[in-house]
């Protein structure tokens, strides 16, 4: 064996036994790792979801059109994308709690929560997830919305959402196609169903 070829050897080796430190960079990432306090307290529990689907009487839909979305696992800008209310649960939040405060956030209404209507369990953008939607109205409280994550609202019938579906306007589009589809089926279950909901006395 060369001098050249028992050297490379003998580095490729030594290569073989270091540990380079991960350098984490992407959220994603840090989900597939032990969560500590810290990281929810920065993050939130992603994989804990709640959004919530409001319907008028003429059974049309609200939708957010949001100005940013995670596209495999990456912040962009979007126009014209739509969804339904959701996100994350905040460290030691309930669903319940953190779907009214979804709502304020990007409906910039308050609500009262009448029953579920999905429940979401696999990845978001690569990232564990159980999400559940709530069936909700609206109440008489105005809020003032995340202008930085949300542009406006809007209602839309069934056909026109599956028109933005057809359009690949709807981010979610899987859980707001399930959550319309099992409105329309009546598919809805009480909020007694989850053990966070207290009954009133």
């Amino acid at each position: 064996m060369g001098i050249y070829r028992y050297i490379c050897k003998k580095v490729d080796s030594i290569h073989a036994r270091i540990k380079i430190p991960k350098i984490i960079t992407d959220r994603s990432e840090l989900f597939r790792l032990n969560c500590t306090k810290a990281h929810r307290k920065r993050w939130g529990d992603s994989w804990f979801r709640a959004g919530v689907i409001v319907v008028n009487d003429q059974n049309e839909f609200l939708l957010v059109e949001e100005l940013r979305a995670r596209i495999n696992c990456v912040w962009h800008d979007v126009e014209d994308m739509w969804n339904i209310p959701s996100g994350s649960c905040e460290e030691d939040e309930q669903f319940i709690d953190a779907a009214v405060r979804e709502a304020q956030e990007e409906l910039g209404r308050g609500v009262k929560l009448k029953g579920i209507c999905a429940i979401k369990h696999g990845k978001h953008n690569d990232d564990p997830c159980l999400l559940i939607v709530f069936v909700a109205e609206l109440t008489g409280e105005v809020f003032d919305f995340d202008h930085k994550e949300i542009k406006s609202q809007r209602y839309f019938s069934e056909s026109a959402i599956y028109k933005l579906d057809a359009q690949k306007k709807l981010r979610s589009r899987e859980l707001v196609l399930q959550a319309v589809r099992n409105y329309k089926a009546g598919l809805v279950v009480p909020l007694t169903i989850l053990n966070e909901y207290n009954l009133p006395m």
